[in-house]
């Protein structure tokens, strides 16, 4: 089997950094000491589900190397010459047809799809990330394998690719289109605030951080309410989590499975109630925990599923979370922004193993998510990758993009076709505050640069989520505020 293995861990660099919202790799992020076994395994294919085979559990030549950063696979990429080469091994119980679908990016790429060792069809890749259909393939009872042959001159990647018999796929579509959402307020909002204000939340001095519960307790909820009216905001997404698994309300399917990781004080129904009251929409991100370069919280990921083979547990336990969230704050809470998509998509993003599931029920984590609002809109951020699922509503948009051609505010082909447009980055240098003794620095851009942003945005129908920073103590930067203030002026005002 592959296997991730750590060889040193850079404990004394996890909580010194943050990352970018970038469309290439933050240095960073390279998780050094790591590598990855290629011995060859079997994968069990599940006939009524969409199975996702990982690049990491694909045997391959020496000409390609995977790329591993963050505790987490990604894709497979040329480190030389080719041609190229991946083989996967698949069991099935029962003989059957299977559409194939490869994630992959190439400029003049020609793959070359084989099921075992005969021919099926040819395709040409694409300069960008994309999911280029591969025709149907015959699968046997029992064994089979799987084989992709690339002809390029150019760098070839590789993330995987996925199987699904024909009606299931034709099934599965069907079902996430019945179940989208396209509200006008979040197409025509012109712009929000974005927050990544959690328990790592940093002093501008000092070198310490309160107790969770004390942090909470502290928190001016008055001032922030006053700042994102100040801002002319249309809406907030607030980091419920972010690298680590505490939450500001007493929700007790998270409790049960690790104390002290909630709070008396429901600051996240205080902050729904007083949004709803300036018919602010409240959007909640969530980062369920797992371990990356800036942050790491073995203890929930242990107790919560995320360090077994079979993610189910893992995915079942972050339903609980999220389902009861929307029930506590039903109408008041307008959508999710699910982060780290890829290691939804891809169950074996650790390398760990060939068993259990292959990627995760988004179907059932979307509907957990709309638990009390059937009308909340929902996001798995796929980063620079295509979409992680259909069963989703709009774009994570990581990294300031300007978007054009859009369908009513909809992308209408390409990696994102079918979902509502959107792009969230960072005003100042980072998406939060998790440094010492540092403040926080002047906005990257400036009032007419905004402006423009803005205006264009809304020409096109589509929302920008402007993320500040934000010191322990839930204040921002006067400097960021005197520029918001300035924006809605001439945006909301004109």
């Amino acid at each position: 089997m592959y296997r991730i293995i750590p060889f040193f861990m850079l404990f004394t660099l996890i909580f010194s950094f943050c990352g970018y919202a970038q469309n290439t790799i933050d240095p960073y992020a390279e998780t050094k000491g790591l590598s990855a076994e290629n011995v060859p395994v079997v994968i069990k294919i599940n006939p009524s589900e969409l199975n996702v085979l990982s690049g990491i559990n694909a045997s391959t030549g020496a000409n390609l190397k995977k790329n591993i950063r963050n505790y987490m696979y990604l894709w497979t990429g040329s480190v030389d010459s080719g041609p190229y080469s991946f083989k996967w091994n698949v069991k099935v119980k029962e003989p059957g047809s299977y559409d194939v679908t490869a994630i992959v990016a190439g400029e003049d790429a020609q793959l070359t799809l084989s099921c075992n060792e005969k021919v099926i069809t040819q395709a040409g890749a694409q300069h960008d990330w994309s999911r280029i259909p591969l025709g149907v393939i015959k699968l046997n009872k029992d064994i089979n394998q799987i084989e992709i042959k690339v002809q390029a001159t150019k760098e070839v990647k590789l993330a995987g690719i996925e199987l699904t018999q024909p009606k299931v796929k034709k099934e599965l579509k069907q079902e996430a289109l019945e179940m989208r959402n396209e509200p006008d307020w979040f197409k025509d909002a012109g712009y929000g605030l974005m927050f990544q204000w959690t328990n790592r939340a940093t002093p501008k001095q000092g070198n310490t951080v309160k107790d969770w519960e004390d942090k909470i307790n502290d928190f001016d909820l008055d001032g922030f309410v006053d700042l994102v009216e100040q801002s002319g905001a249309a809406y907030v997404i607030w980091s419920i989590t972010w690298g680590q698994q505490y939450i500001s309300a007493p929700i007790q399917s998270l409790e049960k499975l690790i104390e002290g990781r909630t709070t008396q004080r429901d600051l996240l129904g205080e902050m729904a109630d007083r949004l709803a009251e300036k018919d602010i929409k409240l959007i909640f991100y969530y980062h369920y925990g797992y371990d990356c370069y800036h942050s790491k919280d073995s203890a929930w990921l242990k107790v919560a599923g995320g360090y077994l083979e079979d993610k189910t547990q893992l995915y079942q336990n972050i339903m609980n979370i999220v389902s009861e969230v929307g029930e506590r704050y039903g109408n008041k809470l307008h959508g999710w922004f699910f982060d780290g998509g890829r290691r939804y998509y891809d169950s074996h993003f650790d390398g760990a193993s060939s068993e259990g599931i292959l990627s995760a029920p988004f179907k059932a984590i979307t509907q957990a998510a709309r638990t009390g609002n059937a009308k909340r809109i929902i996001a798995y951020n796929s980063w620079i990758l295509p979409r992680s699922t259909e069963f989703q509503d709009y774009y994570a948009g990581e990294g300031l993009q300007q978007f054009t051609a859009l369908d009513e505010g909809v992308f209408s082909n390409g990696k994102h076709k079918g979902l509502m447009a959107h792009t969230c980055f960072p005003l100042e240098k980072r998406w939060g505050h998790i440094e010492w003794n540092k403040e926080i620095t002047s906005p990257k851009y400036s009032v007419e640069q905004l402006v423009e942003y803005i205006r264009h945005a809304q020409k096109n129908r589509y929302p920008l989520s402007i993320n500040l920073e934000m010191y322990e103590d839930g204040t921002v930067s006067p400097e960021s505020v005197d520029l918001l203030t300035k924006v809605r002026t001439i945006i909301r005002e004109e």
